[in-house]
């Protein structure tokens, strides 16, 4: 079976449609994609800041048991998700972030490129190319695909025609469409416009997503591709999110489409998922040998259907921004009945734990 990992880069969990987002029909992709696949509910960032939780990512150990408390590489004792995939034959991409993947040599990355991560045409492109590669080679592939959007910088901050170095989106996000702001945000006329551009970027990423799956139904990969679409890597660029340990900084969206596994349309309200269960899970799923000594746990269980128990709690960590100077967090998210009060009320109200 052929993976491919897709990744929004600063994205809130609850920014596309199908996610209780703002505005309507601004993630015709991603929408589109939940009702094909599983969506989690609860998904978390083990870490609110993009190096070290995407190595948490691909090794599936905390941070400060791979070296990556901050803008650190891996210890040398340390094992990815890409050695194991790649010593089983998979052929591997990295495209985008690919300079947050140290050392490189643990990420064994066959075929590459930074430049293209905000080019939903582009990075089709590279897909077609490296679908084709595998095909000749008659080997499966891993297929990452980091995308920078809706990172900053914001589509139309420095001119109405400013495209934050990237291709235009199928759509602009207008200053008067934001009508309400998140409750951990000042409602300020400077806010509505960044969040304007924020959600702009929100659509180009769609469009990156769309792009890349049409060819993987164009190129007949669909229907042996484990598709896993994580949204963030941590929370939007605003305060009280990214680089923090509140509700909006480790939050994330993910939906997971298994062909013939994953019901189609279903939500799993269940279980306390993070970044860190990520790399024992397609290892499971695919049935290749787990990595020793790994902190995270397969949740494959969860995608057929079945009901884990002791999934109801994650921790999450901040332990360094990227001049790596220390000023360390954690907390424990905990499960919450569905539709309580505290549910309702989370996202602004969780407590960050100093260190």
């Amino acid at each position: 079976m052929n993976i491919l990992l897709f990744t929004a880069d600063d994205m809130n969990f609850d920014s596309s449609g199908v996610y209780g987002g703002p505005l309507k029909d601004l993630t015709p992709n991603i929408d589109h994609l939940a009702s094909e696949a599983l969506r989690f509910e609860f998904a978390y960032a083990t870490v609110a800041v993009c190096q070290p939780s995407r190595q948490t990512m691909l090794t599936g150990r905390y941070p400060h048991r791979s070296g990556s408390k901050g803008f650190f590489p891996l210890q040398p004792a340390v094992r990815t998700l890409n050695q194991q995939l790649h010593d089983a034959g998979y052929l591997i991409s990295t495209f985008g972030k690919s300079s947050r993947h140290q050392p490189a040599d643990k990420f064994c990355v066959d075929v590459g490129e930074d430049g293209i991560s905000r080019h939903p045409s582009k990075l089709a492109e590279a897909t077609r190319k490296f679908l084709k590669t595998a095909r000749e080679q008659d080997r499966p592939l891993f297929h990452n695909v980091n995308c920078y959007d809706p990172h900053r910088p914001f589509i139309g901050m420095k001119d109405p025609a400013d495209l934050a170095g990237g291709e235009a989106p199928s759509r602009w996000v207008k200053t008067e469409e934001i009508t309400t702001v998140s409750g951990f945000l000042e409602d300020l006329p400077d806010i509505r416009r960044e969040l304007a551009g924020y959600y702009t970027n929100v659509r180009r990423l769609d469009d990156t997503l769309g792009a890349v799956l049409k060819v993987l139904v164009e190129k007949c990969f669909a229907e042996n591709t484990l598709v896993v679409f994580w949204a963030g890597d941590h929370g939007m660029s605003f305060p009280f999110a990214k680089s923090n340990c509140y509700e909006n900084g480790s939050r994330g969206a993910l939906i997971m489409r298994w062909p013939g596994v994953t019901k189609p349309g279903e939500v799993d309200h269940s279980h306390l998922v993070s970044t860190l269960d990520f790399t024992p899970t397609p290892l499971d799923a695919v049935g290749l040998p787990e990595i020793p000594g790994v902190d995270g746990r397969s949740f494959v269980p969860a995608l057929k259907g079945e009901l884990m128990p002791g999934w109801d709690r994650v921790f999450t960590f901040y332990n360094a921004a990227f001049g790596n100077n220390r000023r360390s967090a954690h907390q424990t998210k905990r499960a919450i009945p569905p539709n309580s009060r505290f549910q309702k009320r989370q996202r602004n109200s969780l407590t960050t734990l100093r260190g």
